[in-house]
């Protein structure tokens, strides 16, 4: 248990959470929205600092997904309890709104359903790993805001790089607070207006996502890619799609990557959900068509079988949009950098997509 770093005290012992947008307003004994920041005497407590879900996943970087961001290297993927948001198709539901009915601040609860480790010793296995990173991924890493400082420092000072693997829903004062210490922000868009927020969960919205995202990049430089799961029927609305693409082009930049991958209902926790049919792989190519029209130069699908069967789709290879020829080409998670340059240029024609060797 570790006290917030960002929280404000009212009165009668009240707080407001500063961490994410929700900015919940918590009374004595309460717990905010996320389930893991308590008001203990008119002081608010990160209930999971140090606790992970299971340990330690070596990952391709590509998988987070990041493409352009040290491809080809290998990634310490960690994660711990709770989130923000109540997505009806969250595939990891199980780590993010875990069901423990006994679960009333007891951290022995989350210790003997997790395992605890410190920043230090996160950083120091992580090197003995050959990984070049940390991802803190999983669940939603805003609510594990007190450990991703202290860890991400560290990986810092060791030489590792990190990343933040996020709805978006953080503030912009916690933002400022990790940002000296993020290296890369890969942000899911779940769409582009609340109302497409609200039918994948009744607590979430599209809020200030875009605006702290484009401050991710501006005020921190953080290399920024984005993804939106498309789900048939909830958010792929074309002229929504359009207007996402629009904004990234204007506030990001054309050469943003942009993955659009395929919603499976196999493992969602929402029983409605399971009812919709897997995104059809035309409709992935009509949104990523979308994008490219609305000038994003470097958009990519990602299509898995749903339940183990049916056809895998892929659109991953980075084209230059100079020469149109190959930059970087992807066989699942494995990138040919043969056509990238020790500047991050495309290597025949010296165009710069922005990716970071």
């Amino acid at each position: 248990m570790k006290e917030s770093s960002l929280y404000t005290k009212l009165s009668n012992n009240l707080v407001r959470c500063d961490v994410c947008q929700h900015r919940c307003v918590i009374p004595p004994g309460k717990r905010g929205l996320c389930r893991s920041r308590e008001n203990r005497e008119g002081k608010l407590y990160s209930l999971i600092y140090g606790i992970h879900t299971h340990g330690i996943q070596v990952d391709n970087i590509e998988k987070k997904p990041m493409y352009h961001f040290h491809p080809g290297t290998l990634v310490a993927s960690v994660g711990t309890f709770f989130c923000n948001f109540r997505c009806k198709q969250c595939l990891n539901w199980f780590y993010a709104q875990p069901d423990y009915p006994s679960f009333n601040g007891d951290l022995s609860v989350l210790h003997q359903h997790g395992v605890g480790i410190t920043p230090r010793d996160l950083v120091n296995k992580v090197r003995e790993l050959g990984c070049s990173g940390i991802a803190f991924t999983y669940n939603e890493p805003t609510i594990w805001l007190e450990y991703v400082y202290d860890t991400a420092k560290l990986a810092k000072e060791a030489g590792l790089y990190t990343v933040f693997v996020t709805n978006g829903f953080i503030t912009s004062e916690a933002l400022d607070f990790i940002g000296p210490h993020i290296d890369a922000y890969s942000v899911d868009f779940k769409g582009f207006s609340d109302k497409a927020y609200r039918r994948q969960s009744s607590v979430s919205k599209l809020g200030e996502i875009p605006a702290v995202t484009k401050r991710a990049q501006d005020k921190w430089g953080m290399k920024v890619e984005i993804t939106t799961l498309i789900i048939p029927g909830i958010n792929d609305d074309l002229q929504e799609i359009s207007e996402m693409a629009d904004w990234i082009v204007k506030n990001l930049g054309a050469n943003t990557p942009w993955h659009v991958s395929r919603f499976s209902p196999d493992r969602v926790p929402d029983p409605e959900f399971r009812k919709i049919l897997p995104t059809l792989v035309a409709v992935l190519k009509k949104c990523a068509e979308v994008g490219r029209e609305r000038g994003l130069n470097c958009v990519f699908i990602w299509a898995p079988p749903s339940g183990g069967s049916g056809d895998f789709y892929a659109e991953g290879d980075t084209i230059c949009p100079e020469c149109r020829q190959a930059v970087i080409k992807r066989d699942l998670w494995q990138p040919d950098l043969s056509g990238v340059s020790e500047e991050g240029k495309c290597a025949h024609c010296g165009y710069d997509l922005d990716i970071c060797l």
